[in-house]
């Protein structure tokens, strides 16, 4: 959830990064996603633009929904998934489908973060183990106020 600190708010900027060979597809419920840039350089940030409906008015709140869908087909993303978080919301929520597991498979991911002015694969510290869902064979966490000026990142074993 995002509450506008301006007098109008149409829009915001989303930091992710996706180490795979073949790109993310984003989508949202609730909000309109553009201008996707994807970086080269494993160091480098990529970016969308979080375009609202209606603008937000001050103090208006709303919920932010981003789905991403990433395939990884010859297994060259890393084993974990990343958010950066410059500003206060009240809830960040990680799902991980992994629906090539096998039914044994039970280990589970750590949520983990760093401070946001370091290195995107720098020294992370662990905040919390995630158990797997082997019924449905997916990650799931949902993170209350989050503290921002972090990066989170969700890893688990290959």
């Amino acid at each position: 959830m995002i509450q506008s600190k301006r007098l109008f708010l149409t829009d915001i900027p989303y930091n992710f990064k996706w180490t795979g060979s073949i790109r993310p597809k984003l989508s949202s419920t609730s909000q309109i996603i553009e201008d996707i840039v994807f970086h080269d350089d494993e160091k480098k940030w990529d970016e969308a633009k979080i375009k609202f409906k209606h603008p937000l008015k001050y103090n208006e709140s709303t919920v932010i929904h981003i789905k991403t869908e990433n395939d990884d087909p010859d297994h060259k993303a890393q084993p974990w998934i990343s958010c950066k978080l410059d500003s206060p919301i009240d809830m960040m929520t990680f799902r991980v489908l992994l629906s090539y597991k096998d039914a044994n498979f039970n280990k589970p991911a750590i949520l983990e973060y760093k401070d946001l002015n370091t290195q995107i694969d720098g020294d992370y510290k662990a905040l919390e183990s995630v158990p797997f869902d082997k019924g449905n064979k997916m990650y799931s966490y949902c993170c209350a106020n989050p503290q921002p000026g972090r990066i989170y990142r969700l890893r688990w074993e290959r």
